[in-house]
């Protein structure tokens, strides 16, 4: 699958560098192979919750087709799956705009 925050680019951000943390001894080591705090976590978090919601959108698709054609009955558990994904991606929809939002406010920063 084609990761598309790979592709989010900007100019005015390309020289900007990611701020360093130093581990005291007190702090807990990672694991090698951890994503960095804060990088790809956030990004393979994202995704995660992307393919979620596709998937249960596709479960409500699958189950208004099944009443459709008669393979399934119950009117209550196929109206439960499709809100179900209805509120995931209302969900998804409402993070898009806040990450939306805190971006255009960043993007007015004055360096």
């Amino acid at each position: 699958m084609n990761d598309p925050l790979r592709s989010i680019s900007n100019p005015a951000l390309r020289g900007l560098q990611r701020p360093t943390v130093t581990a005291s001894p007190a702090d807990p080591v990672e694991p090698k192979g951890s994503a960095p705090a804060g990088g790809e976590s956030f990004a393979r978090s994202l995704m995660n919750q992307i393919e979620e919601v596709n998937r249960l959108q596709n479960q409500g698709a699958q189950a208004g087709e099944d009443l459709a054609t008669g393979r399934r009955t119950d009117l209550e558990g196929v109206l439960a799956e499709t809100q179900k994904a209805d509120a995931a991606f209302r969900m998804l929809l409402a993070l898009r705009n806040k990450v939306q939002a805190a971006y255009d406010e960043v993007k007015q920063v004055r360096i």
